[in-house]
């Protein structure tokens, strides 16, 4: 098994939203890597830019941003090309880490657009970098930018930010300064492909949270009405839980609900409805302990938006 910490650089269209195409809002333009082995040892480097067949144009903020022209890839090769030889560099079974969620997204979309395989046809384990540094290093628990983690580490800038292969090099480093065996326990889910049926739901357990992928179901009511996502457990012994507050929602992207762990305290469910394939939509479940003052706060939110629709309802 490998490690491959990936970075990639992406165009958008020149002329804004309305006329970009929809399956490929980001066309991908450059691919960086670099293979570790069990050790966080380096192994290899791949990198190489792709010659774009979407967007013809460099989105002027892209261009300030990551340096390269139009020209720059008027030689090189197609997507599906570079695509495929790098998965083949990846070899079998890799462990994807990238410096936040979109790199994984992105890779897959420009796959689908190009009918290429599947990296899998179910959701798959990934490291976050970006939220291991965070929960590892940063006090502050917020989201830095790559840069941020390369000044806090001092490590030698030798190259510019911002091209593939740089910024995959400086996440590898970074990967390097974690403890191994604890990051094991803050994997993230890529749920590009969510489960098509109920035998491949995920339902794991972290340190202090859990998080559930439902397949797919025809409407929203009929996903919040599906057993397994209603349900709740608590993310620590797995036992049942008393049901405080039932599923809310001021939004129908968002649902919240409020529960109690005998052994355990309170619990925050957040169920984030996500569009699928047509008519199709899945959940993504939270659940993550929390104390009585936030459960306060959620009984508040709860009691505003019952009062906000009561007075709606009078006009």
């Amino acid at each position: 098994m490998n490690y491959i910490v990936m970075d990639l650089e992406w165009n958008q269209c020149p002329e804004g939203k309305r006329k970009e195409v929809e399956e490929i809002p980001f066309e991908i333009i450059e691919i960086g890597a670099v293979k570790l082995n069990e050790r966080f040892e380096i192994l290899e480097e791949f990198g190489e830019k792709i010659k774009p067949q979407v967007y013809k144009k460099m989105d002027q903020h892209v261009g300030e941003i990551i340096q390269i022209t139009m020209e720059d890839l008027q030689n090189c090769r197609k997507f599906p090309q570079v695509a495929e030889d790098f998965l083949q560099w990846c070899g079998e079974e890799p462990v994807f880490c990238t410096w936040g969620t979109l790199d994984l997204t992105e890779l897959q979309r420009n796959m689908e657009y190009y009918n290429m395989m599947a990296l899998s046809e179910k959701p798959f384990f990934y490291y976050n970098v970006q939220k291991l540094f965070e929960v590892f290093f940063d006090e502050q628990k917020s989201t830095r930018n790559l840069a941020f983690a390369v000044n806090y580490f001092h490590l030698e800038q030798k190259q510019e930010f911002h091209t593939a292969i740089n910024d995959a090099r400086y996440t590898a480093f970074i990967m390097q300064k974690f403890d191994i065996k604890k990051i094991k326990k803050y994997k993230e889910i890529d749920y590009f492909h969510y489960p098509q049926k109920l035998e491949d739901e995920i339902d794991i357990s972290f340190a202090s949270y859990s998080k559930f992928i439902s397949m797919g179901y025809l409407g929203k009511e009929a996903l919040m009405n599906a057993k397994t996502v209603k349900e709740v457990k608590c993310c620590v012994c797995e036992k049942k839980v008393e049901k405080k507050i039932d599923w809310f929602t001021n939004n129908s992207k968002n649902y919240y609900g409020l529960f109690l762990c005998t052994e355990h305290g309170y619990l925050k469910g957040k169920v984030r409805v996500k569009r699928g394939h047509g008519e199709e939509y899945f959940a993504v479940k939270t659940v993550k302990i929390i104390s009585k003052d936030e459960a306060n706060r959620l009984s508040k939110q709860r009691a505003d938006i019952i009062a906000k629709r009561a007075q709606k309802k009078r006009r």
